[in-house]
């Protein structure tokens, strides 16, 4: 994970990603773990948009954190060097929205390295967290694959997901596209008989 790109980033890209970081910043100020576990999910989904593997490293950071929030021990045995650690998180969240706000992709790149090195210092289960997140990224892509129409078997299987976890997955996008889109069957029934008798 040494090597992270600092080709240039779309301003689409950019923006998304600042105004990530910018409420990643904000619980992480908060310590609120359930909110940066949320955080960590949508900077997934905007891996998968825009193909930026940088993206990808800030979820890992990001779900890292919200596990070292969770675990009570360290907050019990630890609290000291938890805060003191967590503060530096913070200051390194203030420079890497600098560094996307002046463009400036070595530098953003350069820090996001340095912060994955320092969890993985930290906490001995930084392994286990990136598993978590490339697990999840993994089930989200095969999602969109099944969605253009791979079948879920074929899908699991290139991506070396399971197939249940990949069919939650599809359950949950159903059920919020059924919640936002009018699946009323008379509406339905209704517009197309309009159609037929206008035709």
């Amino acid at each position: 994970m040494s090597k992270v790109e600092v080709n240039p980033m779309s301003d689409e890209l950019c923006e998304d990603l600042l105004n990530t970081l910018r409420e990643i910043k904000a619980a992480l100020e908060l310590r609120d773990a359930p909110k940066l576990k949320e955080l960590s999910d949508h900077t997934i989904h905007c891996s998968s948009i825009y193909k930026d593997k940088r993206a990808i490293y800030i979820a890992m950071i990001t779900y890292s954190l919200s596990k070292i929030l969770e675990k009570s021990e360290v907050q019990r045995q630890h609290s000291e060097e938890l805060e003191d650690f967590m503060k530096g998180m913070d200051e390194n969240f203030g420079a890497l929205i600098t560094f996307l706000e002046n463009r400036d992709f070595e530098k953003f790149s350069k820090a996001i390295v340095s912060m994955l090195k320092e969890i993985s210092e930290f906490d001995t289960s930084f392994g286990r967290y990136v598993e978590d997140v490339l697990e999840f990224a993994k089930v989200q892509k095969g999602a969109k694959m099944y969605e253009h129409g791979l079948s879920l078997s074929s899908v699991a299987e290139m991506l070396g997901v399971s197939k249940w976890d990949l069919m939650k997955k599809v359950g949950e996008t159903k059920f919020h596209e059924e919640l936002q889109t009018p699946k009323d069957i008379r509406e339905r029934f209704r517009k197309l008989k309009q159609l037929l008798e206008k035709g």
